[in-house]
């Protein structure tokens, strides 16, 4: 096994990072305040603020597989970037909603322009398979450090300029992001690419999908994001109530920084523990994190509860995409990531849907909620088995 990365997996590492991050500091600016800003919004009720935040999700869904399989064939760069030029669209759309119907349409664009699995793809077809998770983790970084960027400027934005703002920032840094990738970052095809438009088939997406470890990667992708979303959508309102708009990024910078420490520590440990203990280890951090706030709702609890919560978050977030990077044959890898990322964005809009619903009874139900559907998938992935092994 190699020690050191080579020269060019440290490059396309390095690269991949920065428009990793790049595009990351705009999402984080959006991502601590929206459910304020969706439930504040001319013309919303609880269910209309959760339509607001599921529907990037939900849009992400039905758009990431057709782009991670053009990717296969027209090549990572080009897919990237028509993902680009659709999420500036939509943000920018968003900045100027007027109101909550406006807000729905507009992320639902924004949403359209999915590159999460391709850029995943786009990593890790120049690693390795049993340095990804390392490779992933070390990306990870400057995702970490965009986090913490971005929840550090949005809430004194938010504050101070109005939400709006977050969403024409978000969009600068977009450009800014399209312009680094057809600068600076080299194109990748797989080597299926040219096969008659092979990777587009759908049988072959049937094919994935009838892989058992496969279907608990998705369904822990699922899940996750689900819990994720329905965390950031009722905490951020219950920490304005108790800390104010202003204040809220004490709560968010040593949230961000712990959690971007402890992602690169675990990630690089799954390449010598396996994937499930990893997993399971994330997955019990945010049992915790939804559990707390059931128990106490004081200022320290709140705190303890969201950071524990991200902490486990950040555990799995490097985690199951190497685990899925690692199965598939190399000319589908960009379909199958799609698949994967897809999972996490349906994740993504049944949460936010579900959690407008829930809302209106009692922000219990959805601590609740998330607690039980992390312990029937801690229960089903205890099957997996690593594919490294």
């Amino acid at each position: 096994m190699k020690k050191d990365f080579s020269s060019a997996e440290k490059k396309l590492i390095g690269g991949m990072g920065l428009l990793m991050g790049i595009r990351m500091l705009g999402i984080s600016m959006i991502i601590p305040v929206f459910s304020i800003f969706a439930t504040g919004i001319s013309g919303s009720t609880h269910e209309l603020a959760g339509v607001a935040v599921g529907i990037y999700g939900i849009s992400q869904t039905i758009f990431q597989i057709p782009l991670g399989r053009l990717s296969d064939r027209w090549g990572r760069k080009q897919a990237t970037l028509l993902g680009l030029a659709i999420f500036f669209i939509g943000t920018v759309l968003s900045g100027i909603s007027t109101n909550i119907y406006h807000l729905i349409v507009s992320r639902f664009i924004a949403g359209a322009g999915a590159v999460s699995g391709i850029t995943m793809a786009w990593l890790t077809d120049g690693i390795d398979t049993d340095r990804r998770n390392a490779a992933l983790s070390l990306a990870g970084i400057s995702i970490g450090a965009a986090v913490i960027a971005g929840f550090t400027l949005s809430p004194a934005i938010a504050g101070y300029l109005g939400i709006p703002y977050l969403f024409h920032t978000c969009a600068a840094i977009t450009l800014v992001s399209i312009l680094f990738t057809m600068k600076y970052l080299e194109n990748h095809r797989t080597n299926g690419a040219d096969r008659e438009g092979q990777s587009l088939k759908i049988r072959n997406v049937a094919l994935i999908l009838k892989n058992p470890d496969i279907l608990r990667l998705n369904a822990a992708g699922l899940v996750g994001n689900m819990s994720l979303t329905g965390m950031f959508f009722i905490m951020p309102l219950l920490i304005k109530e108790e800390f104010g708009l202003l204040s809220m990024w004490k709560i968010y910078v040593p949230m961000a920084l712990t959690g971007t420490v402890c992602m690169y520590f675990f990630g690089r440990q799954a390449d010598r523990i396996g994937t499930v203990r990893i997993a399971a280890a994330g997955f019990a951090f945010e049992i915790a994190g939804a559990l707390m706030p059931l128990i106490s709702r004081g200022p320290a609890a709140l705190i303890a509860a969201f950071m524990l919560f991200y902490v486990g978050h950040c555990i799995i977030s490097p985690v199951l995409p190497a685990a899925v990077s690692k199965h598939p044959s190399e000319e589908h890898r960009g379909t199958v990531m799609g698949i994967f990322n897809s999972s996490q964005f349906i994740g993504s809009g049944l949460g936010g849907l579900a959690c407008g619903i829930l809302y209106s009874f009692s922000s219990d139900c959805i601590f609740l909620c998330i607690i039980v559907v992390i312990l029937i998938l801690l229960y089903a992935f205890s099957g997996f088995r690593n594919y490294s092994s």
